[in-house]
């Protein structure tokens, strides 16, 4: 339609359709106007465009033309394209790439704690522990610390803020009972816990409680027991 309107595609433009064509998993239409951009409309690709084919490829696990692309477009040095990679092998579990790709990133920005995180879950999700722990000690050499995740939920003009298993809120006791009750419910429904996305090596029981205790429960929690009188009916 821009087209016919008279309106010439841009970077920008570009940016947005490989975007949506990554999300889409939409290989071969992402290639087609990836190629189109300075076959037709003259248009450089930036760094951005490349890591959008990358990221294309990786997360419809085309992890092959992933490396051959990243060679002939002279790639590797880009911490950006590294890290588009190793996302995707976390999400496809490829170890061997993702391993490539973190230790990439180490030499490129040693002091991000992304890829190292990123490179211990992979490790975990294969029940590679020794390798895990083995990260630890690289980040606590390295004087990397991870920033726990949190999740927050205003109640009353106030935010309160939860990490995982947080213990630390005045209403503590209220907010875990409250989440026991829905877990109750819930598994009377017949609702399974995903542990394997508990990446910690503790037992099957322990997985279980780490996901009931999550930050983002911990505030749903908070949320339900603040909400007026049949507001929670929903449960």
């Amino acid at each position: 339609m821009m087209i016919e309107k008279g309106f010439l595609p841009d970077e920008a433009t570009f940016l947005s359709i490989l975007s949506v064509c990554s999300n889409m998993g939409l290989v071969e239409e992402g290639k087609k106007h990836f190629e189109s951009m300075s076959k037709v409309y003259g248009i450089t690709p930036s760094l951005e465009h490349y890591a959008c084919v990358v990221n294309i490829l990786s997360r419809a696990g085309q992890f092959d033309e992933v490396e051959a692309f990243i060679k002939e477009q002279k790639l590797s040095t880009h911490a950006l394209i590294w890290e588009t990679v190793l996302g995707a092998c976390k999400l496809h579990g490829n170890l061997d790439l993702g391993e490539t790709a973190a230790r990439k990133l180490f030499e490129l920005q040693p002091k991000e704690d992304s890829a190292y995180v990123f490179l211990s879950n992979i490790f975990a999700s294969k029940g590679r522990w020794d390798d895990v722990q083995k990260i630890r000690v690289l980040m606590s050499e390295e004087g990397i610390k991870k920033e726990p995740g949190c999740s927050w939920v205003g109640v009353d003009g106030q935010v309160h803020v939860f990490v995982s298993q947080d213990g630390s809120h005045p209403k503590t006791e209220q907010i875990y009972a409250k989440l026991q009750d829905l877990k109750q419910r819930l598994s009377f429904s017949g609702y399974i816990p995903k542990t394997e996305n508990v990446l910690h090596n503790i037992s099957s029981r322990e997985k279980i409680e780490h996901l009931w205790h999550h930050s983002e429960r911990l505030a749903l929690g908070l949320a339900l027991i603040s909400a007026s009188p049949g507001e929670d009916k929903l449960w």
